[in-house]
């Protein structure tokens, strides 16, 4: 899905424990939702640039389909030993028509 920063993505369209690919500004980003919370968090593993899109989603950590490394989704922040480099995250809120809004720096 490409969008841009004005946009919106429909937050019913995201279960628990579900990620989406998107594309804000030429950035690829992945909308999260873990224990109800929604998260963006840049769609690239640091350990070895695998994108995260298939990635298994527990507890609010994002397991890398390629190598298993664990990001934290509140804080990017790795597990594990693959990696010291946190994921970049991104603000994400719920607007009041029920629609996800990314802030972008």
């Amino acid at each position: 899905m490409t969008t841009n920063a004005d946009s919106l993505i429909p937050a019913i369209d995201i279960t628990d424990n579900q990620t989406v690919a998107v594309t804000v500004e030429g950035k690829n980003i992945l909308i999260c939702k873990a224990n109800g919370d929604y998260y963006a968090v840049d769609n690239q593993c640091t350990h070895q640039r695998a994108e995260l899109t298939n990635g298994r989603i527990r507890n609010c950590y994002l397991a890398c389909p390629l190598h298993g490394v664990r990001f934290d989704l509140r804080t990017g922040m790795p597990k594990g030993e693959l990696t010291r480099v946190p994921l970049k995250t991104y603000p994400v809120s719920v607007a009041e028509d029920g629609n996800l809004h990314l802030e972008l720096d």
